[in-house]
């Protein structure tokens, strides 16, 4: 009998370290997020049931240490497994929950610019590690979306960071960053560690001026606002940040001019994988719940999958994770091996190629959770069976990071050549 673990994986791409680690967090999601998935969503504002979760998840059982190098007391994930370890956890979680996966994955997201080979920034390293390889509970908020101008940050293309308005002033030993964000994951009074993108020049197009930033979240300066108070991913706490001139050392420049926006595209090209295997955790917990249903509902004398009508339907689900798990995981293949596909995971090239994906993910999810919701009628709409809260946790998967506008321009200047837009 046919289950999730039948959809499209390439099991010769899959490490044993990448399986074992697959069932550990279904296991542990089952047990300890699933039975309280309800209540998380009611937990949005305080986060007095989420935070210890993630203790346990990131610091219990090591993913806030996963890609720190060895000598920090980190894990040290083997290079050529980071996106496929990454996408695991993003898929086994987001069964569950997908909000619950972005607070997760989005605790070292930021940091990805100075945590994977062969670019690694050893002194800041060294300088976090006890913070991420101890015990005790720290998270990051990568800061990049701002009020005035949105996607814009991420829109590099063609506006090359002009829009940005937070900003970062050389002042001595030190770099002043002043600026607004909005909707960060991980803001508000869960991060400890904000990464901040900010321009050393406002309005200009050199991208040598695009800046990642550590800032500490308790440094003089920083203020959060309230909890944004959405449908959906409730684990997932955005707020507004204000920096008032906060004063951090020169060595919090992640990488410096011209490699910072360089490892910054490729943050945004695991984000957007990330993404497609959020989207596929979703539509196996759709399938199994909908396979259950349509065995054991029974109309006119038989089970309703035994309805012709109904084919159509599930055939829809199981095509759009067949298909969606197909792309992703070719496209994990091409980040952890760009010796084989000869593109880098921070190259344009392979950013705007793996818009395609976002925006394939974004739709199948959002149909799969529609169409299980049309055929289970109100039980679909009940809280009772889960399908409601991914209908409505799986609408975010498609408006980050630029959402479907920036993501279908920037797919087409690859795959058409598009120069002007």
């Amino acid at each position: 009998m046919p289950t999730i673990d039948d959809f499209i994986r390439p099991k010769e791409w899959v490490s044993e370290e990448a399986e074992a680690m697959r069932f550990a967090i279904r296991k542990w999601a089952d047990e300890r997020l699933k039975p309280i998935t309800e209540q998380i969503d009611e937990d949005w504002k305080e986060h007095k049931l989420v935070d210890p979760l993630l203790k346990e998840l990131l610091v219990d059982m090591g993913l806030n240490s996963a890609f720190f190098p060895e000598e920090f007391g980190g894990q040290d994930m083997p290079e050529d497994q980071y996106m496929a370890m990454s996408a695991v956890v993003c898929e086994e979680l987001s069964r569950v929950d997908s909000g619950f996966a972005t607070a997760a994955m989005c605790s070292t997201w930021g940091l990805v610019p100075i945590l994977m080979k062969p670019h690694r920034n050893l002194e800041l390293l060294e300088e976090l590690a006890p913070k991420f390889c101890g015990e005790e509970f720290n998270i990051t908020c990568h800061a990049i979306t701002e009020p005035a101008s949105g996607a814009d940050v991420e829109n590099l293309g063609i506006l090359k960071g002009k829009t940005i308005k937070t900003t970062a002033t050389e002042d001595g030993d030190d770099w002043i960053i002043k600026g607004h964000k909005i909707w960060c994951t991980n803001s508000g009074k869960t991060g400890t560690y904000f990464i901040v993108i900010a321009s050393t020049c406002t309005g200009s197009e050199d991208l040598n001026e695009f800046g990642l930033f550590l800032v500490p979240a308790d440094s003089e300066g920083v203020s959060v606002g309230e909890p944004y108070h959405k449908c959906g991913m409730s684990a997932d706490m955005n707020t507004d940040i204000w920096f008032d001139n906060v004063r951090i050392p020169k060595r919090y420049r992640l990488h410096g001019a011209g490699d910072d926006v360089k490892y910054f595209k490729r943050t945004v090209s695991m984000g957007q994988i990330g993404a497609a295997a959020m989207a596929v955790g979703v539509m196996k917990s759709v399938y199994e719940t909908i396979k259950t249903w349509t065995t054991e509902r029974i109309v006119a004398g038989k089970p309703l999958k035994e309805h012709s009508i109904c084919a159509d339907m599930l055939s829809e689900i199981a095509i759009n994770i067949e298909s969606t798990s197909a792309w992703m995981w070719q496209y994990i293949r091409e980040w952890d091996h760009p010796e084989i596909y000869g593109m880098q995971p921070w190259d344009d090239d392979f950013v705007h190629k793996s818009r395609g994906l976002a925006i394939h993910a974004g739709i199948a999810v959002e149909k799969t959770c529609s169409r299980a919701m049309d055929f289970m009628s109100s039980y679909g709409y009940s809280r009772e069976f889960g399908i409601e809260k991914h209908w409505r946790d799986s609408k975010m998967v498609g408006l980050w990071m630029g959402g479907y506008g920036l993501k279908t321009v920037e797919n087409a200047r690859y795959w058409f050549e598009s120069e002007t837009i």
